[in-house]
């Protein structure tokens, strides 16, 4: 607390702000573990990688929450899901038989840009969550 006092005399206003959101973070416990969040815990209870696409979008929403961001554009629809620091950006699409959103497509990054750098900010997640393969990918561009 002196220290964010004295940058605050200091003028150094943002580097205390910095310390301050610093200490929001998720603090290790005690017995040296970190607080993880209700659905990291249950994409890691998993017994193997989920299988995103061809999803419908409640199956979706069951697994990872509700969406930070929703927009839909004539048949499509793009979510964006935030986990633990990483973005999920799904793409859905409507089911030609019944009508029904699934997914297309996915995409996994950091939330933070700077953290992009990192191959491994979002690597668990990517574990958790199965990449869509090549015949996906192909699949998905003749959707957009």
């Amino acid at each position: 607390m002196a220290v964010v006092l004295a940058l605050l005399r200091g003028g150094a206003r943002i580097g205390a702000a910095a310390l301050l959101l610093a200490g929001c973070t998720a603090a290790p416990q005690p017995d040296g573990s970190r607080v993880v969040s209700p659905v990291e815990a249950r994409l890691r209870a998993a017994p193997g990688p989920i299988q995103l696409v061809g999803l419908r979008a409640e199956a979706v929403d069951a697994i990872l929450g509700t969406p930070e961001l929703a927009r839909s554009e004539r048949r499509a629809e793009y979510r964006r899901y935030e986990v633990d620091g990483c973005a999920v950006d799904l793409y859905l699409y409507e089911d030609r038989s019944n009508g029904a959103p699934k997914v297309a497509w996915f995409e996994i990054r950091p939330v933070d840009p700077l953290l992009s750098l990192d191959a491994r900010a979002c690597g668990w997640l990517e574990e958790r969550l199965a990449a869509p393969g090549e015949g996906q990918r192909r699949e998905a561009e003749l959707h957009s």
